[in-house]
């Protein structure tokens, strides 16, 4: 009986390391082919577009010799550009294309041959999406931040942590619309221009089914040094939550959204 037990304890610790093997071939490959993509290109296009707009815009004018400040770049280009437009297009890019591309370059199907079970193949492709998309993300706000020097090193600080936590939940969003769709950049790129941009400036609760809703309270309450808040009607009409509230909120929704989509991909039949 002991020698029975002893020999399959040695079978399963192989067992265990080849699919840890496995796995990290998944992320390893994902990683790869996601950042020798067009994705890139096209990522690294709208980033310099926005570098190349922010160099301008903090360039000396005649009428305007002083130096931008944190809190200008915070308010003009910060909020505005990066967090409401190119933050949810960087992350849909990578996020949307991880599993439909496979399915649409008909490779989902070997993958799924294998012996690794599927939720953790998800989570191997999910692990390479975020770090990748968080790389990208955070490098750009980096770059627009030190256009202005040592200046924009407190907006860095404030938008930072609210970047992180807005990515990796558009990511889970991302992802899940592509382990269910095949042609997943169209409906992300549809939430993301319709949903996320037009409901965040309709006045009441709907907003309120939006990532950047939860961002743009956080980064009001947080970055009150920069007077990043509207005042007034403006403020009202937006009704944000508190930081702590839109924290909570972030983090199940990211839970939640990998944990449907492991289950969606777990479940769903591929061709």
């Amino acid at each position: 009986m002991e020698t029975a037990n002893e020999h399959s304890t040695s079978q399963s610790v192989p067992v265990r390391h080849s699919r840890f093997a496995a796995c990290a071939q998944v992320f390893r490959l994902t990683l790869r082919r996601q950042f020798f993509s067009r994705q890139t290109i096209v990522t690294a296009v709208l980033l310099g577009l926005s570098l190349g707009i922010t160099a301008l815009w903090a360039y000396p004018k005649s009428w305007n010799p002083d130096p931008r400040t944190s809190a200008q770049l915070a308010s003009q280009i910060l909020s505005p550009l990066y967090m409401g437009f190119l933050l949810p297009i960087i992350c849909l890019s990578y996020a949307s294309a991880a599993i439909s591309g496979e399915r649409t370059g008909q490779t989902l199907v070997y993958l799924l041959t294998t012996n690794i079970p599927r939720p953790l193949v998800y989570l191997a492709i999910y692990a390479a999406v975020v770090l990748l998309t968080l790389a990208v993300t955070l490098g750009g706000l980096s770059a627009l931040c030190l256009v202005i020097d040592e200046n924009g090193l407190e907006a860095f600080r404030v938008f930072s942590t609210v970047v992180t936590c807005a990515t990796v939940t558009y990511v889970g969003l991302f992802l899940l619309f592509s382990a269910g769709v095949r042609r997943a950049t169209f409906l992300a790129l549809a939430y993301a221009l319709m949903i996320e941009t037009l409901t965040a400036n309709i006045p009441g609760v709907v907003k309120r089914v939006t990532v950047s809703f939860y961002a743009k309270s956080w980064l009001y309450e947080t970055g009150e040094p920069l007077d990043l808040a509207p005042t007034g009607a403006a403020l009202g009409l937006f009704n944000p939550v508190s930081a702590a509230s839109a924290q909570w909120v972030l983090a199940l929704a990211s839970v939640g959204f990998l944990a449907l989509g492991m289950w969606v991909f777990s479940r769903k039949e591929y061709d």
